[in-house]
């Protein structure tokens, strides 16, 4: 009988063979350690406004672009089921098709204009460059996501996730060693139809789950939900991503005197558990609007645009990585009409010289069309 060492030198020689993959987010640096995982569960968490259902959408289509883009080289295939508790879904897919037409085309649409909210309207190559959108939307939704939209209880996301998995798969019981005793014991297994899809429950985000008479406070309703992410991590063996808000401490005045703005697992909102439970966990921080600077060595107002005050620096840190290391910052560059991030390179690479050149190409937007 095959031992639990045993188990994990054959998972080892798969990792060799290449037969442990991930699904690429498209930020390599960020993406060594936060990569899309079968049985991990990520935390992201930020401030109101930092970008973190932005960083969602940039994760969500790089993915989903990588398996459009090479199939037979990534052979996992994503399976997003997003739960946009915030946003509408047309709102969504209103800033997808804003991003997608920047990445693709450089030009600039924003979402208030595209909706005929200014004065200022489309022109009829506009309209017509958003219509154009439609065949790569439709592939998105038809093929790689599915949007659940509007505020829910834990068990409305418990039925819908389990009704996905039932179609795409099926459960069965199976004798299995316990981990503990080594004695076999009766255990519930999932087997997916086809091994090359990956499961991505997004929660986005979970400060928003509604409560319920045998739920009958926030952090009651949260917990329940964690619970119910740490099963599909671990019987489906998905990569739940949750997205959580900050508690309104982090903008305290003893905060502000110690100057230490910097998130911590301990300021997630309304509950402890999703710190506990996850595997990874990242903060989105925005130092600007703490009027502070960056452990990552760049200067955040410098990527102010004082033409609007439009701000394009953000920064992530892994505080918490059950399998790799932690306190790891990575600069980021934030083109927020539209939501898309981009890894910036290590400060210490940069001349003087270098340096003016990439805050001038961020500002200008010219960073975010470079491959």
């Amino acid at each position: 009988m095959a031992s639990i060492f045993d188990n994990l030198l054959e998972s080892i020689d798969d990792g060799i063979a290449g037969k442990n993959q991930s699904l690429p987010i498209g930020l390599p640096k960020l993406g060594r350690y936060a990569d899309l995982r079968r049985k991990i569960l990520t935390l992201l968490f930020s401030t109101t406004g930092a970008g973190k259902s932005a960083l969602v959408d940039t994760i969500l289509i790089n993915a989903a672009d990588s398996h459009m883009n090479n199939p037979s080289q990534v052979n996992l295939k994503p399976d997003f089921q997003l739960f946009s508790m915030e946003r509408a879904k047309e709102m969504r897919i209103a800033k997808w098709t804003s991003y997608i037409i920047f990445k693709n085309e450089g030009e600039i649409i924003q979402l208030p204009k595209m909706l005929g909210w200014w004065e200022e309207k489309l022109t009829k190559a506009e309209r017509d460059l958003i219509s154009h959108q439609k065949e790569y939307i439709d592939c998105l939704l038809n093929d790689y996501v599915t949007i659940h939209d509007g505020a829910k209880t834990p068990n409305e996301t418990y039925r819908i996730m389990k009704d996905h998995f039932e179609t795409i798969g099926e459960y069965d019981i199976v004798e299995a060693p316990d981990p503990k005793t080594g004695k076999m014991r009766k255990t519930k297994v999932f087997n997916y139809k086809d091994n090359r899809t990956l499961v991505v429950p997004v929660f986005d985000h979970g400060n928003l789950f509604k409560t319920t008479k045998e739920l009958p406070t926030k952090k009651a309703a949260i917990d329940k939900a964690v619970e119910y992410a740490q099963g599909y991590r671990d019987l489906e063996g998905s990569a739940p991503i949750w997205v959580a808000q900050v508690n309104r401490a982090i903008s305290g005045v003893s905060r502000q005197k110690d100057q230490e703005h910097e998130l911590v697992l301990e300021d997630v909102k309304e509950s402890g558990d999703i710190g506990d439970a996850c595997d990874i966990a990242i903060s989105l921080f925005d130092p600007v609007k703490y009027n502070q600077g960056s452990k990552t060595g760049y200067a955040p107002k410098d990527f102010i645009d004082m033409s609007n005050g439009s701000n394009y620096f953000r920064s992530a840190q892994i505080l918490k990585s059950s399998y790799g290391a932690d306190a790891l910052r990575i600069p980021l560059a934030f083109n927020g009409f539209c939501g898309q991030f981009k890894e910036l390179p290590s400060k210490s690479t940069l001349s003087d010289t270098k340096m003016q050149d990439l805050i001038d190409d961020v500002i200008s937007k010219r960073y975010f069309l470079k491959q």
